[in-house]
Parts: structure tokens; C-alpha cells; sequence
């Protein structure tokens, strides 16, 4: 008799939890555009480390999404245009959408009723991820969803076309009110070396995950970072960060505060930085150790001579259940001077831009609200 009324309440209680897996709608979605990090994320098993998180991945073919999986991939979680449609450049796109919103209707059908936070992800060079930023951004805020995004710009050995692309997609992006950008530069992602919490190399490009797994893990952050980017009109962000920083090793949060200055992801003048966001990771046995005031103090007396920031915010630490010391720091550095930027991506895309608007592709007006866009950078 016991033996049957354990296996009945085993049964039961299967039967419970499929019934809440059912009633389950995510709230928190990661949208991934472009080949260059799909492919980053699909290597590194991305859709299995989002927890309760919808992944998305866009691109030109859902069949090559799916293709590039390491492992099956749920079709739902991959958008193509999956259309004969010249995709090189980003106003192809925009102007096959315009007039073909299937792919808009498709990620609305999937999640976005449900929905209210959004990270997105978008190599700024691909002429799909391009013109899907800016598009699906002005969408996501017409769904009340808050959305960040991390672009990441083409090496500077890439061609002048890519280069177009990605300061054109920049310039639709922040010149619409509702944009907060994390900029990367793939060189410097490409270059990097750093340490996961488990003690092996994080190197390259994977850092795409490991960045986009902790900002998952943190629910709040899309609209912590999206108001302090609204409130100090900092529409542009860039990322330091100190992975796997053992204190015992380094001795100090300063200390390793000043590897993550060691190794930026972009090349800025920190010293016009106006606004920084701290997200951190760490272990739970360290929660005493490390109070939340006292890493603001650290960063806040770091800063000091580095920048004269308006306001400080650091996020409460995700906490994990882990018997090792090591702290995942990462900050998100905005409001800086972002013309250089600008004007090196300027000069490299002048003759191919007077190629497009003198071909007919692009009319002059449409650059000139771009570049009205770029101002707001």
C-alpha cells in the first residue's frame, strides 16, 4: 500500500509540474542578430544558460540558425527573412520589411505580448542585424518592453561597406528615444584574455556569453540601465570588466578594478565618462564580506581621478551558491565623448556613402536624419 501511494504522489506531482511548465510565459527575452554572434552563442551552448529567458536568434536564413547549432535548437527560437532579398546592405533590409513585416509578426506571435525586458545583441556590420536593430527596437517600445542593446563594431581591417553599415545602424538606434547601447569594438573583444569563475581562460569572443549570461542573471537590470541612460541622457555605454577576480589573489577590490581598466572593450576617453552601472557577481559566502555600500565607496574612490561621474550605480550582486572567492565585476561606462568614434567611422565610409546616394540607394535626406541621430550619441 505504501509502495502505491508513493508512486501516485510521484505521478502527481510530474503531472503539477508539467501543468506550471504550460502556464509558463517568459518575461525577459535575449534577441541575437547577425551571424557573427549567433555563432558565438550557438557554439558556447547559449540557449541552455538563459534559465527562464527567451532566446531569439535573427538573422537571413532560419535554416542556417539552426544549421550552426551545436546541439537541436528549438525552430521557434529561430527568424529569418528567409526570402530571395539582397541583404548586404542595411536599407535592402529595411526596405524588404517595410513592405514584408512577417518577421515582426513572428516575434510579436512568440513572445512579445508577454514580454517586458529585452537584451539584445547585434554585429553592427551585418546588413540584417544592421537594419534590425533600430527596427526592432522602435517595436519593442511600441510593446512597452524596456530593451538594451551590446553592438558591436567591425575591425578596423574590415572593409569600408561594413563600416557603413554599422555607423548608419548607430545613428537609426540612438536617435530614437528609447535606446541604451553597450559599444564593443571586435578587435578588442577578439584580443581579450580573462578568467571564468570555474578558474579557466575565458579568451576571444566567448566573452559575448559570458557578458550576456550575467546581465540575464540580473532580472532588474534592463530597466535600471535603461533609467539611469534616461535620466542623464547617456545613450551610449561601453564595458569593463574583471572576470574570475579572486581577491586572495589580488589582494584588493582596487586591484582588480584596475584589470578591467587594462583591457577596455572599446577605445574611449574615460575621463568624460559621466555615468557608470556596476553589476556584480559573486559568491554567497562573501555576501558579508563585500557589502553592496562598501563596493559603491571602492568604485566611487577609484573613479575619482579618473572621472567626474554624475551618478554611481551599483546593482545588488547576483549572488551564487559556489564555495570559491572569485568575483565577476563588470562596468558599464557611459555618457563619454563619443565624437572620435564618430568621426574615424565617418571618414572611412565617405566615398561609399556618396556611392549610395548618388546610385539612387539612399536618399540624401535619410543620411541626414543618421547623422542627426549620431549627434544624440
Amino acid at each position: 500500500m505504501s509502495s502505491e501511494k508513493t508512486q501516485f504522489d510521484v505521478l502527481l506531482s510530474i503531472r503539477n509540474h508539467v501543468d506550471l511548465l504550460q502556464q509558463y510565459v517568459p518575461q525577459q527575452a535575449v534577441v541575437c542578430m547577425g551571424e557573427y554572434p549567433t555563432k558565438i552563442l550557438l557554439k558556447e551552448n547559449f540557449v541552455h544558460k538563459v534559465g527562464d529567458a527567451l532566446p531569439m536568434f535573427v538573422g537571413r536564413s532560419s535554416k542556417d540558425i539552426i544549421k550552426w547549432s551545436q546541439s537541436t535548437l528549438n525552430p521557434d527560437w529561430a527568424l529569418g527573412l528567409d526570402e530571395k532579398v539582397d541583404t548586404h546592405f542595411w536599407f535592402n533590409v529595411i526596405s524588404f520589411i517595410t513592405q514584408d513585416n512577417s518577421v515582426i509578426s513572428r516575434l510579436k506571435e512568440k513572445s512579445a505580448e508577454k514580454l517586458t525586458d529585452a537584451v539584445m545583441v547585434s554585429a553592427l556590420w551585418d546588413g540584417v542585424a544592421s537594419a534590425l536593430l533600430p527596427t526592432l527596437t522602435a517595436q519593442f517600445k511600441e510593446w512597452n518592453i524596456n530593451s538594451v542593446a551590446l553592438g558591436i563594431l567591425p575591425s578596423k581591417i574590415q572593409p569600408s561597406d561594413v563600416h557603413f553599415n554599422a555607423l548608419s545602424s548607430i545613428g537609426m538606434y540612438v536617435g530614437q528615444e528609447a535606446s541604451t547601447m553597450l559599444l564593443i569594438d571586435r578587435d578588442h573583444l577578439e584580443d581579450f584574455v580573462g578568467v571564468n569563475r570555474d578558474g579557466s581562460v575565458i579568451k576571444g569572443n566567448i566573452l559575448v556569453s559570458y557578458l550576456l549570461e550575467l546581465m540575464i542573471a540580473k532580472e532588474t537590470l534592463v530597466q535600471e540601465l535603461s533609467e539611469l541612460s534616461r535620466s542623464f541622457s547617456a545613450k551610449v555605454f561601453t564595458v569593463l570588466s574583471a572576470t574570475g577576480a579572486s581577491p586572495k589573489i589580488y589582494g584588493s577590490l582596487e586591484n582588480i578594478l584596475n584589470t578591467a581598466l587594462s583591457r577596455p572593450l572599446l577605445t574611449f576617453d574615460i575621463s568624460t565618462a559621466s555615468v557608470l552601472y556596476v553589476l556584480i557577481r559573486m559568491p554567497l559566502h562573501l555576501k558579508d564580506v563585500f557589502p553592496r555600500g562598501k563596493i559603491e565607496l571602492t568604485i566611487a574612490n577609484w573613479f575619482r581621478e579618473k572621472a567626474n561621474l554624475k551618478s554611481i550605480y551599483v546593482a545588488e550582486p547576483v549572488f551564487v551558491d559556489e564555495v570559491s572567492d572569485r568575483l565577476d565585476i563588470v562596468m558599464f561606462v557611459g555618457g563619454f565623448d563619443t565624437s572620435k568614434i564618430v568621426a574615424d567611422l565617418e571618414k572611412k565610409i565617405k566615398d561609399i556613402k556618396s556611392e549610395v546616394v548618388k546610385k539612387g540607394l539612399l536618399k540624401e535626406e535619410d543620411w541626414e536624419g543618421i547623422v542627426k541621430g549620431l549627434s544624440k550619441a
